[in-house]
């Protein structure tokens, strides 16, 4: 989970998970324990957004200007475009080097401020630092938000909406595009997080979906009051699933999905939910790291 990318966190916080994560293979700092690569104990991705982004290149906007690009790319021009991406590539692999090992130095120096913690401390610190971010414990997926509708006086055949979300907001349905997200399903809540943000956009307890369920095979909707959200995802099947082992386990009636109309006509009282099951989240308050007040 940390390796991927789903634990948002500093980078000092990440060295130090890598830090913990070396005493409780290795215990103490040792020159000759030996050393995981640095990719199974540092997010890659981390790395990789150090490096400066590739040249922006403005497409040509006539045929006449694509074919006399293509007759230079096939000559002398291109095979000096060629020499000028090699060379290029290779002052970036070096620069992944230099970061990389200035990432593994910083972990070391870290590992060395450990001394003395025992394995099961160490990786009980390591669940602890790791436990702060206020997703964990809940399954993400990765989603793209197409659109927000509002389900309440709706025309029928209105067409949906492209949606940009703001910190627990779901009440602007403006935008230019669909939004990657990662769908966050726990046993409280139901979140939506853009990527790599520790607090997330919104969240909402089981009480306030009313309906969720497939519009085909790569399209998930949730219905929360009165707005329908519209995800495409490769893992319907796997979304659903979870949803109802959740509502399932919390005593909550299976909701109807959106395709399927309730059997019975709703009652005035609403639903009754079990405690607990709409926390108040507050902001992520982030301790600090492990290992930082050792002498």
């Amino acid at each position: 989970m940390v390796l991927r990318g789903y634990v948002p966190t500093s980078e000092e916080t990440l060295q130090t998970l890598a830090a913990l994560r070396l005493q409780s293979l290795n215990s103490d700092f040792s020159t000759h324990a030996p050393f995981p690569r640095l990719e199974e104990l540092f997010p890659p991705h981390v790395l990789h957004a150090r490096l400066p982004p590739p040249p922006h290149q403005p497409p040509t906007k006539c045929r006449g200007a694509r074919l006399r690009a293509g007759l230079l790319a096939g000559g002398l021009w291109g095979q000096a475009l060629a020499k000028q991406r090699a060379e290029r590539d290779q002052r970036l692999r070096g620069r992944l080097r230099e970061e990389g090992a200035s990432t593994m130095a910083a972990i070391v120096e870290k590992w060395k401020l450990l001394q003395g913690m025992g394995r099961p401390e160490a990786m009980a610190a390591y669940v602890a630092l790791v436990r702060e971010w206020p997703g964990f414990g809940s399954t993400l997926f990765d989603v793209d938000l197409h659109a927000v509708r509002p389900r309440l006086g709706v025309v029928q055949g209105q067409p949906w909406q492209w949606a940009t979300l703001t910190l627990l907001s779901l009440q602007s349905p403006v935008g230019s595009g669909p939004q990657r997200l990662w769908l966050s399903i726990g046993a409280k809540a139901v979140s939506l997080y853009k990527p790599g943000e520790p607090e997330p956009l919104d969240s909402f307890c089981y009480g306030r979906i009313s309906s969720f369920g497939a519009s085909d095979s790569s399209t998930f909707r949730l219905s929360v009051e009165d707005r329908d959200l519209l995800f495409e995802t490769s893992q319907v099947d796997e979304i659903a699933q979870l949803l109802n082992t959740y509502l399932a386990s919390a005593g909550v009636q299976r909701l109807p999905r959106p395709q399927e109309p309730p059997t019975s006509h709703p009652t005035s009282e609403p639903t009754v939910l079990p405690q607990g099951l709409c926390p108040s989240a507050g902001p992520w308050q982030r301790r600090p790291p492990v290992g930082s007040s050792h002498s």
